[in-house]
């Protein structure tokens, strides 16, 4: 009599599910994976109906190179992977260094901080962690606008940010996909045992393996690898049978889902006086809340004319909930107040992400308040034994990234066969 209709099922269809089903497909064992949306990727998404052109409406950039575990099988796909331009442009600065020389300061003081701390918690035992929002000192026209290239990057507000989760992460140089970082990962999960609209409602542990109910049916598994957000975990969209830890529990108050969205602006040729892939800063102060009104441009990305404005934290979230026209007209204007109104009548349409209301992502990646930078192995620890967990989360210095999630499907996959074995 078949007890299990798998060796193993994968819950969630993103970087780290196809990763780690991809891994265990070669192994030989029998492996599904089940995906409640009606595509793959995740939070990797690339759209080209909306605009006609390539447009990443998840993760686009490509970060550190030297390191990035999805160059190798890009540029394997035969797809058009290049070095970021050094293209970037200060709106307001003829020397870009003024900024950029600020921003190179905040990083050492934050790498020193995080130090001292890790030093205090190692001699005490006592946690401790401070903001960005604890060191970041206003000492000149520009420092908020640096600390702003912290807290954009890592979709959080300054006080909601672990100063020794920045500095774990592993920096290096960017890249871009022609294409779309979407397509590459699309391109990955192609030929692999994939089940598309069939949410998960359901893990339930039992004695000789586990149980997982989808919207379609039961299946039951040797074993199981989540890869859903941490944002789905922690509204408990997926029921635990037996209930997630306490310790877990309290690492996902602490590893939150943060906000990061796009406004995708498609203009006329040569609308823009800038370079293709140039990243467009402007001066940013804080309101009295603390909270930068503005993001960032990626601008005319790879030639197409369509540009990108980026916003993070609670002004994206602020901007997504008064619904898409309004950060779409915010972009509109402000490129208008840099380069003229003849911006607004070279304007063809525009699309604005709102990844918080996903219903099986609930925000963008996941980033660590204060005090929750090593609640990450917490995160990638086992649950009733053959429940494995797996994703951007759970990776400790390639947070925040799609190349992390890749890492950690491939751990998690390995975790399982040496299990199963």
């Amino acid at each position: 009599m078949k007890v299990h209709d798998f060796d193993v099922v994968v819950v969630g269809a993103g970087a780290a599910g196809i990763a780690a089903t991809h891994a265990l497909k070669s192994a030989g064992l029998s492996v599904v994976c089940i995906e409640a949306s009606n595509r793959v990727g995740g939070r990797t998404h690339t759209d080209t109906e909306i605009f006609g052109v390539p447009f990443d409406m998840g993760a686009h950039w490509m970060h550190t190179e030297h390191a990035n575990a999805l160059k190798a099988p890009g540029l394997a796909l035969g797809l058009d992977l290049y070095a970021a331009p050094d293209n970037a442009v200060t709106y307001g600065l003829e020397d870009d260094a003024v900024l950029w020389d600020e921003v190179d300061e905040l990083h050492s003081a934050i790498t020193e901080a995080a130090r001292i701390d890790a030093e205090i918690e190692a001699s005490t035992g006592i946690p401790t962690d401070r903001s960005l929002a604890d060191i970041w000192q206003n000492k000149g026209h520009w420092s908020f606008t640096a600390a702003m290239t912290f807290a954009l990057s890592i979709a959080r507000d300054l006080p909601d940010t672990s100063l020794r989760d920045i500095s774990a992460w592993e920096g290096g140089d960017d890249w871009f996909c022609r294409e779309g970082f979407g397509h590459l990962i699309a391109c990955t999960a192609k030929g692999l045992p994939i089940k598309l609209a069939t949410p998960v409602t359901e893990i339930k542990s039992l004695t000789e393996g586990v149980q997982i109910t989808t919207a379609t049916g039961k299946i039951k598994a040797r074993t199981v690898i989540v890869t859903v957000s941490v944002g789905v975990l922690a509204e408990d969209i997926i029921h635990f049978d037996p209930p997630l830890e306490s310790d877990r529990r309290s690492a996902l108050e602490l590893i939150t889902m943060g906000d990061y969205n796009h406004a995708g602006l498609l203009f006329r040729s040569g609308a823009l006086p800038v370079q293709p892939d140039t990243w467009l800063t402007y001066h940013l102060e804080p309101d009295a809340n603390g909270v930068a009104r503005g993001g960032g441009f990626l601008c005319n990305i790879a030639n197409t004319g369509l540009t990108s404005f980026e916003s993070s934290g609670s002004f994206s979230r602020l901007l997504q909930d008064a619904g898409p026209e309004s950060a779409i007209e915010h972009a509109l204007e402000t490129l208008a107040g840099f380069f003229g109104t003849t911006v607004r009548k070279a304007f063809i349409k525009g699309h604005a992400t709102a990844w918080r209301n996903e219903p099986y992502v609930r925000g963008s990646y996941a980033g660590a308040k204060p005090g929750g930078h090593n609640k990450r192995a917490v995160l990638r620890q086992s649950h009733a034994e053959r429940v494995h967990f797996a994703g951007e989360a759970t990776h400790p210095n390639q947070q925040c990234s799609v190349s992390g999630a890749h890492l950690e499907g491939l751990r998690a996959a390995e975790d399982v066969l040496a299990q199963l074995r």
